[in-house]
């Protein structure tokens, strides 16, 4: 079985390690080390030694994890620090002329915590710990922030994602072997080790182009058609799956649709617009019917082969990255991360939020009493499902009303007005209690109000409640009705947000109230910048998440080391947590 490390011979004091400045993070790692790691809660990774190979204690591999991504170095550069550096040598216990380990350990391990789900033990256990100590209030108020992290993957084109969603189908399928003569020629190509990664083609040529995306279209095509019926097995499911999501985010077929007319369109098509009759199937069909390019881009679109979870993110319309976005929380008196996700790129900041804070109550026994976040996290969805747990949102709402449109928020709306149905005011004093029920943009029903168009076209804020004489489109298909107001599906949340937002003072107040924010930002450029989580190491979210949580684990101990190394009581206090 894997040894422990009270199992290893003792190692006694060594003379260069007066060398190691006291207050580095080697030497107060190696005095925390007897408490900060213990394998008894390792005995999922433990393993049977086939081979007689030396087995390695669990803790060790943990220690060496946390100085890794401190330096921010390589499994093999790792390696040769805990053979050669005497500060990883302190800080982990070992003597002189000890060899260490292999830079596989690190990757083997890696995945044995994947697999048993305890790559945020040790994180969990740090943050139990200080809120055992009395280091961290258990209701106490967190801020929650977050920032991108760069894909270890690169991000490729159209024509290079199908041809590797192919090469990747039919390694997946058993082809890549002695097999590769039952394949065509066409799609032997693909396997060929002498063929060239790019074709030789004369990429400044359109209809070259897009010769060859038909090509590349057809041979997927008959890739996917050289999948069973049955089970293919989960590698070849899911290779399929994947070619065929590429294949349909980035091409398209069929003539090429016109240009977007702005306006609503008319209740009933004209007969010029009328679907036309089935061409005869010895008809030609157009020129650019066959696959080419989609225009826009799709939802959701898949940017790499060996990493099927890369995507884009943006910071603004024009600023983007692609990889994955980190969240953080932490505790503003004691500066302690109290948790740590890493989610897809795409996804709202408030997607993610309620999770972040909602499942620190069963991971490390924390229940904050509100959070202090920006905008993107303080949306009326998140505002309403936090305050079911009992978590209030401090966070700035968008700007009221713009200069030229009359927004919604200068509508007086009375939900209780009409026995329970609610009523809308507009800035002219007119209301409306014509109500009826919509969808919102996730398909929940949501109430709509609207103001009769004969009292809105004698309105002398006609044009900038509507958009202007021919109202919002530059073309409007007829002319527009009366003005209508859609509710929020937590519009109670809403609107007691913007009531705590209305007056100067009270926009006063609140920045006084979010003045720690700062501390977020400089606990996410200590987390991102030295540590390396900027750009990630490996593929995947959960790699990723790993990534983040052990990195957000290192800078938890420096940080709780800081707090015990001037208050001994604190220090017994935390030690007598950890070693509980």
């Amino acid at each position: 079985m894997m040894r422990r490390r009270r199992d290893l011979p003792l190692v006694g004091p060594q003379p260069w390690a007066a060398l190691v400045p006291a207050d580095s993070f080697y030497a107060r790692l190696a005095g925390l080390r007897d408490v900060l790691v213990d394998d008894a809660g390792d005995v999922a990774l433990d393993k049977d030694s086939v081979r007689g190979r030396p087995s390695i204690p669990p803790s060790l591999v943990v220690l060496a994890m946390l100085l890794q991504y401190h330096d921010d170095c390589s499994d093999a550069e790792a390696e040769q620090r805990v053979r050669l550096d005497l500060r990883w040598k302190h800080a982990l216990g070992l003597g002189l002329e000890d060899g260490g380990f292999d830079a596989t350990v690190l990757c083997r391990f890696r995945r044995k915590l994947l697999d048993a789900g305890l790559e945020r033990a040790l994180f969990d256990r740090l943050v139990t710990a200080a809120r055992v100590a009395g280091l961290i209030a258990r209701d106490a108020a967190q801020l929650v922030d977050s920032s991108h992290v760069l894909g270890a993957a690169g991000v490729r084109d159209t024509y290079a994602l199908i041809r590797s969603g192919i090469r990747r189908l039919l390694r997946a399928l058993g082809y890549a072997g002695a097999r590769r003569s039952e394949l065509s020629a066409r799609l032997g190509w693909y396997l060929d080790p002498a063929a060239p990664e790019k074709p030789d083609l004369d990429w400044s040529d359109a209809g070259a182009r897009a010769a060859h995306l038909g090509a590349l279209v057809e041979d997927a095509r008959a890739a996917l058609a050289l999948v069973a019926p049955g089970a293919p097995g989960p590698a070849a499911a899911d290779a399929a799956a994947l070619l065929a999501k590429i294949v349909a985010d980035d091409a398209e077929e069929g003539p090429p649709a016109g240009p977007k007319r702005r306006g609503r369109p008319p209740r009933h098509a004209p007969a010029r617009l009328a679907t036309p009759a089935p061409a005869s199937p010895d008809a030609a069909g157009p020129p650019d019917a066959g696959p080419r390019l989609r225009r826009g881009v799709a939802p959701d679109r898949t940017l790499s082969v060996v990493d099927p979870a890369l995507r884009w993110g943006h910071k603004s319309s024009r600023q983007r990255w692609a990889g994955y976005r980190v969240h953080l929380c932490e505790e503003p008196a004691s500066e302690l991360i109290t948790a740590v996700r890493a989610r897809p790129a795409p996804e709202h900041d408030a997607a993610a939020v309620v999770a972040l804070v909602g499942g620190q109550g069963a991971a490390v026994g924390l229940r904050p009493g509100e959070v202090l976040t920006d905008g993107a996290y303080g949306t009326a969805d998140a505002r309403a499902a936090l305050a079911e747990l009992g978590v209030a949102v401090v966070a700035k709402l968008r700007p009221p009303t713009a200069d030229q449109h009359i927004g919604k928020d200068a509508f007086a709306i009375d939900p209780a007005a009409d026995g329970g149905r609610g009523s809308v005011t507009c800035p002219e004093g007119v209301t409306t209690t014509d109500r009826r029920m919509a969808r919102d943009a996730k398909g929940r029903p949501v109430p709509l109000f609207r103001f009769p168009a004969a009292v809105c076209a004698a309105c002398p804020r006609r044009d900038r409640c509507l958009g202007g004489p021919a109202g919002r489109a530059a073309q409007p298909v007829r002319a527009p009705p009366g003005r209508y107001v859609q509710l929020h599906f937590h519009e109670a949340a809403l609107q007691q947000a913007r009531a705590a937002q209305r007056t100067p003072e009270q926009r006063r107040a609140l920045r006084e109230r979010l003045r720690p924010r700062a501390k977020i930002e400089r606990k996410i450029a200590e987390t991102f910048r030295r540590p390396g989580l900027r750009r990630g190491r490996y593929l995947g979210l959960p790699k990723t998440d790993l990534h983040a949580v052990f990195t957000a684990t290192t800078v938890n101990t420096k940080r709780l080391a800081v707090l015990i190394a001037a208050d001994p009581e604190r220090d017994r206090r935390l030690r007598q947590a950890l070693a509980a």
